[in-house]
């Protein structure tokens, strides 16, 4: 079969994600290809064409730079992204996160006979418009991007799930209502190479680790809320940077705190080598998909001590950790009073082998479109 792909996919090829859906939509790329499976992926942020080692032909929209910003789209863009999509003749087109211009592969494959899948790549876009208002946009709100961009991406991911062949849920808890979309609804749950990551680390570090952007979205108020809290004698490690003027002033609240260690942007391996050395790995988030960093985690034989991110309810299942429901004082003293003994490494190890494993990726996401 063919799969096309749409995104700005390259980075993550080429070793330099720049996020975790453009990462998902890589692995299961390359995984499908290494099946025997015809892939493209169509990157029109990349300047050049590309073949990976596993055979995915990487293919750029020499038209996307061309014209003025208010009109190139219409000009440029529109025509030559229906040319390239109708070239592909795919069996599936795949997208993921909220675009306008995913109504394009939409109605070309609709015209060809084919599928189109919709993926969710977070929590927040299965969320009412007034939520994603209040959590997503209101915090750096420009109401000319808002119109321009956030509102049309937004209206057409609500047709997209209505429309879609099938939407791909990332766990149990990102359903929509059966009023909502008459796709197919399936779960597929995020891949990790666990052949990458560095070997279990029995030997724990004195420090709790919180890894990622500052946001208002990830919870960067409930991140210094909770250390205002804490004892002094709770070591925290942030390694990330903040984004946008108010986690600005959080991050450098956050940095005269005596108990707080503030490591800045890390490289991938070394942000690994950290987790793997903590006690446990540390959410504040009000919202996300299911965060790559918990693979990550508890790959390593890390727990995971969560705000409100739970996907699917899989912490308290599989004991992979704690959440707290909303509820900082909770989290306090979850950290506070964190028992190692608690939690089995290799247990943590074996679920993420068991369920997110890149190794037969591709025939878990064959069986659950084709079922």
């Amino acid at each position: 079969m063919k799969f096309c792909f749409f995104g700005h996919i390259y980075p993550a090829m080429i070793g330099k994600t720049q996020g975790g859906g453009e990462l998902q939509i890589y692995l299961l790329a390359k995984s499908l290809a290494l099946h025997g499976h015809e892939v493209t992926i169509i990157d029109p942020y990349s300047d050049h064409d590309y073949i990976s080692p596993e055979g995915i032909r990487l293919v750029t929209v020499p038209e996307w730079k061309k014209g003025t910003k208010a009109l190139r789209f219409f000009m440029y863009r529109l025509p030559a992204l229906k040319k390239i999509f109708r070239a592909q003749q795919a069996d599936y087109f795949y997208v993921r996160m909220r675009s306008f211009a995913h109504l394009i592969p939409y109605f070309i494959a609709k015209k060809q006979g084919k599928k189109f899948i919709q993926g969710v790549a977070s929590d927040i876009d299965v969320l009412s418009a007034g939520q994603k208002f209040k959590y997503e946009y209101r915090s750096h709100f420009n109401l000319f991007r808002f119109l321009t961009e956030h509102l049309p991406c937004d209206l057409a991911f609500n047709y997209l799930i209505k429309k879609s062949d099938y939407v791909a849920l990332q766990h149990t808890g990102q359903h929509f209502k059966s009023s909502k979309g008459n796709g197919k609804q399936v779960i597929f749950s995020n891949i990790i190479d666990i052949t990458k990551l560095p070997p279990v680390n029995e030997a724990k570090h004195d420090y709790f680790i919180y890894v990622g952007s500052l946001t208002m979205l990830k919870g960067a108020d409930n991140l210094l809320k909770l250390i205002n809290t804490l004892s002094p004698n709770v070591q925290i490690m942030i390694v990330g940077m903040p984004k946008d003027e108010e986690p600005k002033r959080i991050y450098e609240a956050l940095g005269k705190k005596p108990n707080v260690l503030l490591k800045g942007h890390q490289a991938h391996h070394e942000t690994l080598n950290l987790i793997s050395k903590a006690k446990a790995l540390i959410n504040t988030s009000y919202f996300e998909g299911f965060p790559n960093i918990y693979l990550e985690a508890w790959g390593t034989g890390v727990p995971v001590i969560s705000l409100n991110v739970n996907p699917g309810d899989i912490i308290e299942k599989n004991n992979l950790g704690v959440c707290c429901n909303g509820d900082l004082h909770k989290m306090k003293m979850a950290i506070e009073q964190f028992d190692q003994k608690g939690f089995n490494s290799a247990s943590l190890t074996s679920y993420v082998k068991n369920n997110h494993d890149f190794e037969g990726a591709a025939e878990r996401f064959l069986k659950v479109i084709e079922a």
